[in-house]
């Protein structure tokens, strides 16, 4: 399957969060409480940070995939929108969660929660946008449409 250079970005951000979310909370099960001050406190923002990286980094895989199979459409755009919304949003969510779990600095978070609803906002503009956007041509793929069109 030929996906664009965006969506492969896109793929790979999620991907990598979704491991790393993986990798951050058996560290919060393991050895985050005995390594900080107040370590239930600790244990408690890295679950809540994973939870919320897991949740939008399949979320951002999935928009994704519905973007990568539509033609140059405003549907289209405002997926991948969405996207990048998405990809801010789990930078800086479960970061300023992360950074107060060691009484850092997080002053970041309404930014990540902010983009984090705007991108699911778009998410939802975006697939109701897909019911007005026409299905490509039997046979032809979305990616072959839009190098054709570009």
């Amino acid at each position: 399957m030929n996906t664009s250079r965006f969506t492969a970005i896109v793929y790979a951000f999620g991907a990598v969060a979704g491991m790393s979310a993986v990798g951050l909370e058996a560290f919060a099960a393991h050895g985050l409480a005995h390594g900080t001050p107040d370590g239930d406190h600790a244990v408690a923002m890295f679950r809540q940070a994973t939870q919320f990286q897991m949740d939008h980094a399949l979320a951002l895989i999935l928009i994704a995939a519905i973007a990568d199979r539509l033609s140059a459409s405003p549907a289209r755009c405002i997926l991948r929108a969405a996207a990048g919304l998405m990809m801010a949003a789990i930078i800086l969510f479960p970061g300023a969660l992360y950074a107060s779990a060691f009484s850092l600095p997080h002053f970041f978070a309404p930014w990540g929660g902010t983009a984090a609803l705007i991108g699911w906002l778009l998410f939802a503009v975006g697939a109701l946008l897909t019911l007005r956007t026409p299905p490509p041509p039997a046979g032809a793929s979305a990616t072959a449409l839009r190098r054709a069109a570009e």
